[in-house]
């Protein structure tokens, strides 16, 4: 059956029903399909948000791993774990710690352990952001770098993708809160 005429059919029968049965079905059939339009509208903006999440987060990990001397500590300087988070580690534990995060971020885009998975990767931004204000605030008088500040929104994608988990539904293995409303409401017709 196309799928025009699966969405057609619920509306053939009402032609066919009593014209107080016909419109209390019509009214029931115009909800459902209205909250279903928002469900999918939700669940791609959501995935949206974890893909352009996954896109910004991969770069940063696959740098641990190609130039892990600009993260740990080499020639008797300090990198960028030791700049930014006040901890000094070697290179061979940068390129480690890459490769986890490269491997947590495939889960993440691959909507797998939710709570898990965006919950860390809200923990990371929340990490780098408050490691970066020393370096945002001044910008807001004139001086720092406001580079720094897309911290911020970064965060709050974060945060709201965590919030919202549930229905991010869309390209994930996890697909239980948004289908399972829209089934039960299918269920009672």
């Amino acid at each position: 059956m196309s799928d025009e005429k699966s969405r057609r059919t619920p509306y053939l029968k009402l032609a066919r029903q009593a014209p107080c049965q016909a419109a209390l079905r019509l009214q029931f059939l115009v909800r459902l399909e209205t909250q279903m339009l928002k469900s999918n509208a939700t669940s791609y903006s959501l995935f949206a948000i974890r893909l352009s999440l996954f896109a910004f987060m991969i770069m940063w990990a696959l740098l641990k791993v190609t130039t892990p001397a600009s993260y740990g500590v080499s020639d008797g300087g300090t990198g960028i774990f030791g700049s930014f988070y006040g901890i000094n580690l070697g290179q061979g534990v940068v390129y480690g710690v890459g490769l986890a995060q490269i491997a947590f971020l495939l889960a993440f885009l691959a909507g797998v352990a939710k709570f898990v998975t965006t919950g860390g990767v809200m923990i990371m931004n929340l990490i780098t952001l408050v490691v970066s204000l020393p370096t945002i605030l001044p910008a807001f008088v004139g001086g720092g770098n406001i580079l720094f500040a897309a911290s911020f929104p970064v965060f709050g994608a974060s945060l709201a993708l965590f919030l919202l988990r549930e229905h991010d539904t869309f390209l994930s293995f996890h697909r239980k809160t948004a289908d399972a409303s829209v089934t039960s409401h299918t269920n009672q017709a």
